[in-house]
């Protein structure tokens, strides 16, 4: 089984997701990692995004995991009009459910972002260059010539932009935490 099947496989029933990831999972197929500093395109093998949101399948079906942290922080799809992950954005929650973020509006700004080279996306300040940003130089290379994206030097601007049009994923996981837990939780 391919990546991105296991991918697909693992990821709320009738996603919609990008063609572009299904062209990533097929590059790191063929190529291996690192791909972009310590970051990791992976399926959700082990229900960690459910496990994230406490075991509630209702919060976590409004997200499509694709990929993780060196910590396992988690690389999403935040299924906000339904399953058609092509223009939903990205987001980075962390393992320890801080630095929960919006990182890019959809997919495809996510690669510019992501082929930059940080380490790890949802807690290196993307305001400056990443440290190793050879990390991600074939990957850079092969996102120019395959999808004719370009990367910026850094990722702030894409993250700002993704907030500008989505709304804070810190405060909708806040709304969910109280429903969930009571108001003093």
């Amino acid at each position: 089984m391919t990546k991105f099947e296991r991918i697909q496989e693992n990821v709320p029933e009738g996603t919609i997701l990008p063609d572009e990831l299904r062209r990533v999972c097929e590059y790191l197929d063929d190529s291996g990692y690192p791909i972009s500093g310590c970051m990791k395109i992976r399926p959700d093998d082990f229900g960690g995004i459910c496990a994230w949101f406490g075991n509630d399948s209702l919060m976590a079906s409004n997200f499509a995991y694709f990929g993780a942290g060196p910590d396992g922080s988690i690389l999403s799809f935040w299924l906000l009009n339904g399953k058609d992950a092509t223009h939903a954005p990205i987001v980075h929650l962390g393992s320890e459910g801080s630095n929960n973020i919006v990182l890019a509006e959809n997919f495809h700004s996510f690669l510019r972002l992501f082929g930059i080279g940080y380490d790890e996306l949802g807690f290196d300040d993307l305001q400056k260059p990443p440290e190793a940003p050879e990390s991600a130089a074939n990957f850079r290379v092969w996102l120019e010539r395959e999808l004719e994206i370009t990367c910026p030097e850094t990722g702030a601007e894409i993250v700002r932009e993704a907030q500008r049009f989505s709304p804070d994923i810190q405060e909708a996981i806040d709304i969910w935490y109280k429903k969930r837990y009571g108001e003093n939780a």
